[in-house]
């Protein structure tokens, strides 16, 4: 119930009576792609065999399944800018957060229903062979990937538009799941205005740097959405 809580809080920062398909399709992206990140990290530690076999469906499902997971990290940015009021504008970094926890969670729960309580040889080579089958593909939910692809659409289209691209580049520089964290927490240490580029992007972990309106220079590191500001 409180996941189903914190969904709606990611809509609108208001109260809902269900999910919107937008958000669901969002969710479900993240949640499978973290969830199959964790997975590969766990295998990979059990031997060469088991590494080997993760690392291939892993990085096969990836390129099958990429365009619906950038897709899901754009429509976090669509969550976060369309329709929300100048007022509650302050509350972008807490938002961000709340969805990001919430992916965590569901990530951390969809893999100890693979592994259930113990990660053996044998549950990796079960998992990656169902995503050597495709089961695990995003595609095979229609719903779920019709929303996707549809935000897919929209970003393209908005990159099509120099003027427009150029402008919401300008305010957001390069997008990381992370950047509405790193935001509050350079406003928390008084970094006003600050000009923010996204140095390296491989989730969980993110690293930014940050020039501050008086000349300040710091490097912020996040992992899985915690953020420290290092100067």
């Amino acid at each position: 119930m409180n996941r189903f809580l914190v969904l709606c809080f990611v809509v609108l920062l208001a109260g809902c009576a269900s999910v919107p398909p937008k958000t669901e399709a969002i969710h479900l992206a993240l949640v499978t792609d973290s969830a199959l990140r964790q997975a590969l990290e766990q295998c990979s530690n059990l031997g060469i065999e088991e590494r080997t076999l993760a690392i291939k469906e892993q990085t096969q499902w990836w390129q099958r399944n990429n365009t619906y997971v950038l897709a899901a990290d754009y429509g976090v940015l669509e969550l976060n800018w369309d329709h929300i009021s100048s007022n509650v504008e302050s509350n972008r970094a807490v938002l961000a957060m709340q969805l990001l926890e919430l992916v965590q969670l569901d990530a951390n729960d969809q893999l100890d229903k693979w592994f259930g309580n113990e990660n053996s040889a044998k549950e990796c080579q079960t998992l990656f062979n169902r995503v050597a089958d495709g089961r695990l593909d995003i595609e095979k939910k229609k719903k779920i990937s019709n929303e996707l692809n549809n935000i897919y659409q929209r970003s393209v289209s908005l990159a099509s538009d120099a003027e427009t691209a150029r402008s919401i580049n300008s305010r957001y520089r390069k997008y990381g799941r992370s950047l509405f964290v790193v935001e509050k927490n350079l406003q928390a240490i008084g970094c006003s205005k600050p000009n923010i580029a996204l140095l390296r992007n491989s989730w969980p972990l993110e690293v930014y740097d940050a020039v501050c309106e008086q000349e300040d220079y710091v490097v912020i590191k996040c992992e899985w959405g915690r953020c420290e500001v290092k100067h």
